[in-house]
């Protein structure tokens, strides 16, 4: 752990780096803000305890200290304010500026320890608390990503296994049937003999056969690149520069006659269309289908500070409470077997979570579903 001091009166800094010293710490010394900013570019302000006063000629302690915040939003640095001014205004505003402590000169040396310790455990408990978070991350990446590889070996074994089946039953059946064929083709061999080999309906029927297993060999082929696709998409990173567009008319090219829309007037957003568009089909697909036959799908939008809200409801069959927190999940699906990869929700989330927002989702078994979708403007 470094301990920085900013003072620029030699007397006040010597007092101070005394008084560190004493406490078991080897100090730096600036003498001004530049110095200090000049220095923390080469160094950064990680594990750090600045002892900042407040009156300085180039750059003023709060000021310094808001700069030194905004630089360094994620350096675990404790700064203690340092000044004459002890007034409960000048207290407050230095606290405001960013400072986590603040000490009033003339300096006490057991007041300066005990703030020197109170400094050093909240830097040693915010490392632990980020080792900790950290640790929970790489858990939560891990456990994802192993969740997503389960399901998606699942989904892809299904097709996988007919697939090497009906390439097992070719490989043992084709090589027959060939020889019979060429043997057709030999002029030196007697075409009755051939016909005596195979009856004109079992060759037929093995024809037919291999021309299915070929279909469902293409069917399983264009599964597995569905499947595919859908992890593409699923971990598609959103550009870092969007352009902005109308969210409103994006909407309206997407949803369809068959959905009611209630748009907010204004709508421009700072994000990727592409992945927009695709996260209200998802949305809406999804809502489709749980009404099918009657019912009704809407989407709306509105406003709110820095955000927009898309919300997209139906009045179709609902969710059951136990499947409520499972729905997005990778490949996670309660419609028939067959008929969905489980992806459209996950993906749905993703898109919105990449791009800085939240979606929550709440369902009433036989009345319907409502997907909230918040999304910064830019």
């Amino acid at each position: 752990m470094k301990v920085l001091i900013i003072d620029d009166s030699p007397v006040s800094r010597e007092h101070m780096s005394y008084f560190v010293r004493e406490a078991g710490f080897d100090p730096y010394l600036f003498e001004s803000a530049e110095q200090l900013l000049e220095w923390s570019d080469l160094n950064g302000l990680t594990e750090t305890l600045v002892l900042l006063d407040w009156v300085m000629p180039d750059i003023q302690g709060p000021e310094l200290c808001e700069i030194i915040r905004d630089k360094y939003p994620h350096s675990n640095t404790y700064i203690i304010m340092v000044s004459a001014k002890n007034e409960s205004a000048d207290v407050a505003e230095g606290l405001r500026a960013g400072a986590d402590d603040y000490i009033s000169k003339p300096l006490n040396p057991q007041e300066i320890n005990a703030r020197l310790e109170v400094g050093v455990r909240t830097l040693e408990l915010r490392a632990e608390l980020d080792e900790a978070n950290s640790k929970r991350f790489a858990a939560e990446r891990y456990a994802g990503v192993g969740q997503l590889a389960a399901g998606a070996a699942h989904e892809i074994n299904n097709p996988l296994g007919f697939l090497k089946s009906n390439l097992s039953l070719l490989q043992a059946e084709m090589p027959a049937v060939c020889a019979l064929l060429q043997r057709a083709m030999d002029p030196s061999e007697s075409i009755d003999e051939v016909r005596s080999c195979v009856t004109r309906d079992d060759l037929a029927e093995s024809l037919q056969d291999f021309s299915e297993m070929l279909v469902d060999m293409c069917n399983g082929a264009e599964r597995i690149g569905a499947i595919v696709g859908s992890l593409q998409s699923f971990t598609a990173e959103i550009p870092q520069k969007n352009p902005a567009f109308d969210f409103n008319e994006l909407i309206r090219s997407v949803a369809g006659d068959d959905v009611k829309l209630d748009l907010d007037s204004q709508n421009s957003i700072f994000a990727d269309p592409q992945q927009l568009k695709r996260l209200i089909i998802e949305l809406v697909d999804n809502a489709r289908w749980a009404v099918q036959a009657g019912g009704e799908v809407s989407i709306s939008t509105s406003k709110a500070d820095d955000h927009i809200r898309l919300v997209v409801e139906d009045t179709g069959r609902g969710i059951e409470p136990d499947n409520l927190l499972r729905v997005t999940d990778p490949f996670f699906t309660t419609k028939p077997i067959g008929s969905a990869l489980g992806m459209g929700l996950s993906r749905a989330e993703a898109i919105v979570r990449n791009h800085g927002g939240h979606l929550r989702l709440s369902s009433s078994v036989g009345k319907g579903t409502c997907v909230v979708c918040e999304l910064p403007l830019q």
